[in-house]
């Protein structure tokens, strides 16, 4: 009962985005904007049609797919095993969507609305607490820091996904502040430390491996 809950729960938020456009769809104007730089400044419209109701539609797709790998990953005994990791995955786009629309219907309507920072520090949210489940994730193809060192070892995944837990939740924090102050750059940076320290920790650890 209670897992059939949560699951009326998981797909009546992941179309939440659709029935918050058709509430104000009235109210929105004919070009949208949709997309906007560091600053906060817009740098790309739609129609109002496609913000409304395509991007919610390309965000459920992507909650679709990521259910879907999940379901048919060859190790899913071992995702099985990362119940935490397993939840995050499968609601992280969801509340992207929401987080999103909301988001694009808000600045349209209230002008002095700041969708950059907002965005920026669910991202640095995200990202920290990602980090704090990544040393507890099994090896997979659908969640974690799949590399070919990682998943060819079960030893190196998991020193590199304790290792990355941390720089996750150090990298999180750093973009959360970065949310409220003006050096954009620092937000560039620490998403590219996310990526390449962990990825540079992993093949040294084969390297030392395979000497």
């Amino acid at each position: 009962m209670k897992n059939k809950i949560g699951k009326y729960l998981y797909w009546l938020a992941a179309v939440f985005p659709f029935l918050l456009s058709a509430a104000f769809y009235s109210r929105l104007p004919e070009t949208m904007p949709t997309h906007w730089d560091a600053a906060g400044n817009v740098n790309g419209y739609s129609s109002r049609f496609f913000a409304a109701f395509g991007i919610p539609a390309i965000l459920l797709a992507c909650g679709i797919f990521v259910n879907f790998s999940i379901s048919a990953d060859p190790k899913r005994q071992n995702i099985d095993r990362s119940p935490q990791m397993k939840l995050i995955s499968r609601w992280l786009v969801v509340i992207i969507a929401n987080v999103t629309q909301a988001s694009v219907i808000a600045k349209v309507l209230y002008k002095d609305f700041n969708i950059s920072v907002l965005i920026t520090a669910l991202v640095g949210i995200v990202i920290a607490v990602l980090g704090n489940y990544l040393p507890k994730c099994k090896p997979n193809y659908t969640m974690g820091i799949k590399l070919p060192w990682t998943l060819a070892s079960e030893e190196n995944w998991r020193k590199t996904h304790r290792f990355a837990g941390f720089v996750w939740i150090v990298g999180g924090v750093v973009i959360i502040i970065s949310a409220f102050l003006p050096y954009k750059a620092l937000l560039l940076a620490a998403i590219l430390l996310l990526s390449v320290i962990p990825a540079i920790y992993s093949y040294c650890l084969f390297r030392k491996e395979k000497n």
